[in-house]
């Protein structure tokens, strides 16, 4: 049987990488490629989708940690995930869970 585990930790970010998210932001750029990110297209975690799926590869093959993305500033922290809720019911229940 698998059980999936989940470990909450932190990252400490240099002062570099917060600038260089900072400004990839405010730029709307890539912050793996910086190159600008195109509007209306899916952005994951603040890259192209081909970047993110070329970090998750080197995720995958252990050649790189996401720890290590997001400390250098290239890969944002992951986000809560799921679809936002739209019933007005189901808004004041998240509103109240928060």
């Amino acid at each position: 049987m698998r059980i999936q585990t989940f470990v909450m930790g932190f990252v400490d970010m240099k002062r570099a990488a917060i600038q260089r998210v900072a400004k990839c932001q405010a730029e709307g750029l890539c912050l793996s490629c910086l190159e600008p990110l195109d509007p209306g297209k899916t952005v994951v975690r603040g890259c192209h989708m081909r970047c993110a799926k070329a970090t998750y590869r080197m995720i995958a093959d252990g050649r790189l940690t996401d720890e290590q993305q997001v400390q250098a500033g290239e890969w944002l922290p992951a986000s809560k995930g799921g679809r936002k809720p739209t019933l007005a019911v189901s808004k004041k229940a998240s509103a109240l869970a928060t």
